[in-house]
């Protein structure tokens, strides 16, 4: 993982032009806090180390929930039976979800729409 810290009026601009120039060769997205550039090893992330995680666990990736707010998180928040992207999530990330937080990360959104969750009787838990 590389990181390209960069101010706000030139994020745009490094992330377009690292993508350009390393197409296909890593994945280049805007990172969150939004000032910095990651680039990532084309073969990894978040999704493939979350998926080898519930296959080891015995758990469905339909049956799954994740909770995103950066693009490092759109593999992951689309494999997930249920993804989540966060109330301050980037608008790219909000446009995949299933479904966005009433809450920011700093409102403990996570937590809060997985009680949302459980009162609605929507959470299932194994006894394994």
């Amino acid at each position: 993982k590389l990181l390209v810290l960069c101010g706000n009026d030139h994020i745009d601009t490094t992330t377009a032009t690292l993508a350009q120039e390393l197409k296909g060769e890593a994945h280049v997205i805007r990172g969150s806090p939004p000032w910095f550039v990651e680039v990532l090893n084309i073969n990894v992330c978040k999704g493939f180390g979350f998926q080898k995680m519930c296959r080891s666990l015995g758990i469905k990736m339909e049956e799954s929930i994740t909770f995103g707010d950066g693009d490092n998180d759109i593999e992951f928040i689309q494999m997930a039976g249920k993804g989540f992207a966060m109330k301050n999530a980037r608008e790219n990330v909000k446009v995949i979800a299933d479904e966005v937080t009433e809450w920011t990360n700093e409102e403990d959104g996570v937590i809060r729409t997985l009680q949302r969750l459980e009162k609605e009787g929507l959470l299932h838990f194994s006894n394994n």
